[in-house]
């Protein structure tokens, strides 16, 4: 079964839900890629924590997206290297914009 949970940080709080999976498959019917890290919701970016070149694990964030005044942790689903990095901090990015791309 597909299953995604978000995570969404308020001030000091951290609050995390599960996506339903009817709607994980209809949120990314033809651009799911799991070497793409796209923007689920348009927004700035508040910090890129990674550069081109570092190796990450599934489940690390590498950018904060901020969003309504929300912090948003944007994480890997697979494990990898950083190939490419599309955002800086300040940089509005709109919804399913490629901000990052993973090579194995």
């Amino acid at each position: 079964m597909d299953r995604e949970i978000k995570r969404l940080r308020i001030d000091d709080a951290l609050y995390e839900t599960e996506i339903p999976e009817d709607l994980l498959k209809s949120r990314y019917r033809g651009i799911r890629d799991s070497h793409e890290i796209r923007a689920t919701i348009p927004g700035t970016i508040a910090e890129v924590k990674v550069g081109k070149g570092d190796k990450v694990t599934a489940g690390q964030v590498i950018i904060i997206l901020e969003a309504m005044k929300m912090f948003n942790d944007v994480e890997v689903e697979i494990d990898g290297r950083i190939a490419e990095i599309h955002v800086a901090a300040g940089d509005r990015v709109r919804k399913g914009q490629v901000m990052a791309r993973l090579e194995k």
